[in-house]
């Protein structure tokens, strides 16, 4: 609910003067607007770059701290989005210094890459924030973003071909 808060009044011509001011429904409404425009949280992993991935992520961070700059954001919407902030700094700080190479950071195992398993673990979590969010405050999520919000079993949602249940149960 948007809410307005009276900022002058005249009394020649009888009139008033109102100042819009944001609610949290609405903070969120941007927050999650903010994270389905990022394709890291969505894309298909190989098509990643890493350092395109960190960028964005920063940019995330710097706009998530604007949201916190507004002073009608209550407590508990303010914790969660810092909480978001956490999320992102931390993915950034696990890719570090030496970008992908496995060479400064330990990575011996074959098949995993470290901007893989960074992007993996991030919309992990960022997708539990983003449900709670749309949850919350009855908020529509659109399509890519919603691949990452795991359902009431903890799996995540997966898109599937039109007549792919026709194929599982041998229709």
């Amino acid at each position: 609910m948007v809410r307005f808060r009276l900022t002058g009044a005249s009394l020649g011509s009888v009139g008033a003067q109102w100042e819009r001011k944001d609610d949290d429904r609405e903070i969120a409404r941007r927050v999650l607007n903010l994270l389905a425009d990022r394709r890291l949280l969505w894309k298909d992993f190989t098509v990643e770059v890493e350092e395109h991935c960190v960028g964005s992520a920063i940019e995330i961070r710097r706009e998530l701290g604007r949201h916190l700059d507004n002073p009608e954001i209550s407590g508990p919407l303010a914790a969660r989005v810092r909480l978001l902030q956490t999320l992102f700094r931390s993915f950034i700080d696990e890719l570090g210094p030496y970008g992908g190479d496995p060479t400064h950071r330990g990575w011996s195992r074959v098949g995993t890459d470290p901007l893989s398993m960074a992007l993996g673990r991030l919309r992990g979590l960022v997708g539990l924030q983003i449900g709670a969010l749309a949850s919350e405050f009855d908020l529509e999520v659109g399509e890519d973003l919603a691949l990452i919000i795991p359902d009431e079993a903890g799996w995540f949602f997966e898109r599937f071909p039109p007549g792919a249940a026709d194929l599982d149960s041998g229709h």
